[in-house]
């Protein structure tokens, strides 16, 4: 088997991300939990930054076909693939049975739209949109803590949202921290998915280049061949 840091550190099925996410209340330090896709492995092939936040201070699951389909070749056994956006659903799920408090960063919401927060069953205590100076973290990292949320959910992308969470644990203990990416836009229904029988194939990629060109096409067009460039790479390099 190839032997990484970073795939035999990956959290392989979704039980794994649900019972952290359970223990919310019971962290004494933080949990910080994010995804790895094709897109995201790219960019930690290439930022060292990034990548030392995913092997050091994140519990990494696995998200999409791409990551799959690589730690098949690579020798892994994992049994089933799964991705964020459908897990991510199960996880807000499950924060509202546990009466979770939220604080909420992503994305650029009206008010009326925020409002869907509340009747999601998560105890929502806060907002701060996606797009703020880096100047104002500190101000955003004082707000939290006097709202005393127990779940921070962050969605402005990799590997913005990574950043910020790492660096919200100097100044934040307790909390849960999940990043999430785009998911905000999917729950608000701002994003429409494809049927889930479409999604069982893994071709939902496809349908989001489509109806997001101008942001995805680089991902995909690019980033596609890029990424099975490196796991070749990696294979290989396993093999010696």
């Amino acid at each position: 088997m190839f032997n990484s840091i970073l795939f035999n550190g990956l959290i392989k099925t979704e039980e794994e991300i649900l019972a952290l996410v359970n223990k919310r209340d019971k962290y004494q330090n933080n949990c910080l939990i994010t995804y790895l896709n094709q897109h995201c492995y790219n960019i930690y092939s290439t930022n060292k930054v990034y990548k030392n936040l995913i092997d050091n201070h994140f519990n990494t699951y696995i998200d999409g076909i791409g990551i799959y389909l690589a730690l098949k070749l690579l020798g892994y056994n994992v049994v089933k693939r799964f991705n964020a956006t459908d897990l991510n659903e199960k996880i807000f799920k499950l924060l509202a049975q546990n009466n979770s408090k939220a604080y909420i960063i992503g994305g650029n919401y009206s008010n009326s739209i925020i409002n869907k927060f509340k009747t999601g069953g998560i105890e929502f205590v806060g907002y701060q949109n996606g797009f703020f100076d880096t100047k104002e973290t500190k101000k955003l990292i004082s707000n939290i803590n006097k709202t005393n949320p127990d779940t921070i959910i962050i969605g402005m992308g990799v590997p913005k949202q990574e950043y910020l969470a790492e660096q919200m644990t100097k100044e934040i203990s307790g909390k849960l921290i999940i990043c999430v990416g785009n998911f905000l836009e999917f729950y608000l229904g701002n994003i429409k998915r494809i049927p889930g029988m479409f999604r069982n194939i893994g071709i939902e990629w496809i349908f989001r280049m489509f109806t997001e060109p101008k942001r995805l096409w680089k991902r995909y067009i690019i980033g596609i061949p890029f990424f099975f460039f490196l796991i070749i790479k990696e294979y290989l390099a396993g093999d010696n």
